[in-house]
């Protein structure tokens, strides 16, 4: 545990704990070796502002509850607990929104309990950008990957990141990870938009692109995105991942109002050539098994036509040279 004191972490704030300006979200499950780094992590923080942190522990069988509650008990006008009485995401609860529905704070963070923070003045940084530029929903930054052991496994997750358009976010067009955001607590996103989607983050950034664009603040400290094996994502096999990818974003044209018409082609034609770059990669390795249902997918889809995957082939190209040129570009920086 970190050895600071509740006042020691409020010492500069200049507003009471019973109005923070930020709102952290610790989401955490059977995280007992982790969960310790991660809380410091929040708490080592350093503002003018006051802020709060939400831990809700998704009913855990380890120690994880036991290390929530030690924490909870020695900064009591900072962290606030949910302790879940059984298990709610194997219901479909998306592990993120009882904590948000409880957010005091303008501005929104998330934190998994495995990753951690590594910059003490990350929420300031974050802050101080948000609250001069109002067009502007969401901040966000980049994460190095460690494994269990924090040994380093990448010194980069998202490699090429980058601002992003309130129409980029709405079509789903956007890689932004949850462990290194902050945005504004906006009053359109709900239980019923998030529950039952693996890909719930997509549909997070879809929701906050109605209220703005998203910035990249790189001279934010990269936090710490912990890879496991076990994950539900990493688990499943790329054209499982592909068709939860089409459920998601299904999803987002059909929240589009009527008059996004535009949006909600771009859209179609993004699941077209996502379903191209599938059987080009299919082919380039010889996988004919995954070949083979990438056609069957294609087939026994009331949406996808081969026709439409066809038509898309000139724009997959086209995007492929944009995202070599943007590597070019990133590596010159």
């Amino acid at each position: 545990m970190i050895n600071k004191t509740e006042n020691k972490v409020m010492e500069n704030w200049k507003s009471s704990s019973d109005k923070p300006l930020v709102s952290m979200c610790c989401i955490t499950f059977n995280h007992e070796k982790f969960i310790s780094t991660a809380l410091d992590s929040l708490l080592m923080q350093e503002t003018d502002f006051s802020f709060e942190i939400i831990i809700r522990d998704d009913y855990s069988t380890d120690n994880t509850r036991n290390i929530i509650q030690s924490y909870a008990e020695k900064f009591p006008h900072i962290i606030t607990t949910i302790l879940e009485i059984e298990n709610q995401y194997s219901k479909g609860i998306n592990p993120f929104i009882p904590a948000y529905e409880k957010a005091k704070g303008k501005y929104v963070t998330i934190l998994e309990g495995d990753d951690y923070w590594r910059d003490k003045l990350k929420l300031q940084k974050q802050v101080d950008f948000l609250e001069k530029n109002s067009e502007y929903v969401l901040s966000y930054h980049n994460s190095i990957i460690v494994d269990k052991n924090n040994t380093l496994i990448s010194e980069k997750k998202n490699p090429s990141a980058c601002d992003y358009t309130k129409e980029e976010m709405l079509c789903g067009e956007v890689f932004i990870l949850t462990n290194t955001v902050m945005f504004r607590n906006v009053d359109n996103v709900t239980a019923d938009q998030l529950n039952g989607i693996l890909n719930a983050d997509t549909v997070l950034w879809h929701l906050l692109g109605y209220h703005g664009k998203s910035k990249y603040q790189e001279e934010i400290e990269y936090a710490a995105y912990r890879y496991h094996d076990g994950g539900v994502w990493s688990s499943l096999d790329n054209i499982e991942k592909f068709k939860n990818t089409i459920k998601t974003m299904n999803t987002l044209k059909n929240m589009l109002p009527e008059h996004y018409n535009k949006l909600k082609k771009r859209i179609e034609t993004n699941i077209n050539r996502g379903v191209f770059n599938l059987l080009y990669k299919s082919i380039s390795v010889l996988d004919f098994k995954a070949f083979i249902s990438i056609i069957k997918l294609i087939a026994n889809s009331k949406n996808l036509t081969f026709l439409k995957v066809f038509f898309s082939i000139p724009s997959f190209f086209i995007e492929k040279i944009r995202h070599q040129y943007l590597k070019l570009k990133i590596k010159k920086i």
